[in-house]
């Protein structure tokens, strides 16, 4: 029994391990964890990375060696096409990995919604090369506005713009307005001259927590110095130029895009049933519709919500995607000893975000929380992930 899992992000690298205890003295079981890099990345912490609030590699773990005492073979490579009929995945540059049962975990790709210009003149931030251009690229706007006399250029190359208040662009504009305080010590340059502006869409940023999270975000991103435009979308990005839906144009020499997101392409083009957004269609086994071989889970998976509505999905969350990850594991052992597997039911935990360096607001468990007691809760919860899978 060959078991394949695509993805080393939180949901495919808990399932590799929660699969290597559960089916360990299996001589006739072997699981093989493919990802395009040779780490796991903190996908959560990437916005510290790009902000230098993390040294750059404590943001990753180094796959081999996090499971050199596992019966895991790792293999790095960029998946080309899935091929059910055939059951083996192609790769990019190398022969194709055969498998029995494939799991599906490859996160997700910024999605650009055919924004003009958006995908070319942006810089992302969803992978850890990613956080670490960012942050290079920030450094050199500093030191460039440090030694230019035209105050017009000067501005332009103060000015960091970022696309989507979400998680991703929310907590970075909370970090990069503690870290400005630095750049502009080292590049000498007035603080008071670098602007960092958040764009979104909506009327509010973290809703899903309620109103009173988006007030309280709000409110401290107001405190941090970050100026926040609402009800404002994105008509097109042009180099060093922003272009929003009142006509207005905002001139910055960094445009973060962190907008959402989409499933990867390989899922459509490998004839996988995918919805809108790109991500595939599974049932509430987390089995890719018509396929009996093959699973998905994580923020490339479409996963059926039913509590909370008949078109409801679940959040597309690391705390989701590393349960999916143990549930999808037992499913897999359950079939292979011959048991019936049980349905994923989304259990819900609450999430927690930080604004800044000191202060972060969620919903444990259903309860607000904001501040410093917050941001205890959080680094508590990032300690907790790493001693799961340091263990």
């Amino acid at each position: 029994m060959k078991i394949l899992i695509l993805g080393a992000g939180y949901a495919g690298l808990r399932a590799a391990l929660d699969l290597d205890r559960l089916l360990r003295g299996r001589s006739d079981v072997s699981i093989t964890l493919l990802d395009q890099f040779p780490y796991h990345q903190l996908v959560q912490l990437l916005h510290l990375t790009a902000s230098a609030g993390l040294h750059s590699r404590e943001a990753i773990y180094d796959l081999k060696r996090l499971l050199r005492d596992r019966a895991i073979r790792v293999v790095q490579g960029r998946a080309s096409r899935i091929d059910a009929a055939e059951r083996h995945v192609a790769l990019a540059d190398s022969d194709p990995v055969p498998y029995d049962k494939l799991i599906i975990a490859l996160g997700a790709e910024t999605a650009y919604h055919s924004i003009p210009g958006a995908r070319e003149h942006t810089l992302p931030l969803r992978t850890y090369p990613d956080a670490l251009r960012l942050r290079d690229h920030l450094i050199d706007q500093f030191i460039a506005a440090g030694k230019t006399t035209d105050p017009t250029e000067r501005r332009i190359l103060l000015t960091t713009a970022i696309v989507g208040a979400g998680y991703t662009g929310g907590q970075f504009a909370g970090e990069l307005a503690a870290w400005a305080d630095d750049l502009s010590e080292q590049a000498s340059v007035p603080r008071g001259e670098a602007r960092i502006a958040l764009v979104e869409r909506a009327d509010g940023i973290f809703q899903e927590f309620g109103e009173w999270a988006s007030r309280a975000a709000l409110n401290r991103l107001d405190q941090l110095g970050v100026s926040v435009y609402l009800n404002t979308g994105v008509t097109a990005v042009e180099p060093r130029r922003l272009r929003v839906s009142d006509g207005r144009i905002l001139r910055a020499a960094t445009i973060v895009w962190a907008a959402g997101i989409q499933g990867p392409a390989l899922l459509a083009d490998s004839g996988l049933p995918v919805a809108k957004s790109g991500r595939v269609k599974v049932d509430r086994y987390l089995r890719v519709e018509g396929q009996a071989a093959i699973f998905a889970l994580g923020d490339c998976a479409m996963i059926p919500d039913p509590a909370n509505g008949p078109d409801a999905t679940v959040p597309t969350t690391a705390s989701y995607a590393m349960r999916q990850g143990s549930h999808i594991a037992e499913s897999v052992a359950a079939e292979i000893a011959g048991e019936a597997p049980r349905a994923y039911e989304p259990l819900r935990l609450g999430e927690l975000v930080s604004i800044g360096p000191d202060y972060a607001l969620g919903s444990p468990l259903g309860v607000p929380v904001t501040g410093y007691p917050a941001l205890l809760l959080k680094k508590g919860v990032e300690q907790y992930y790493r001693a799961t899978i340091e263990a």
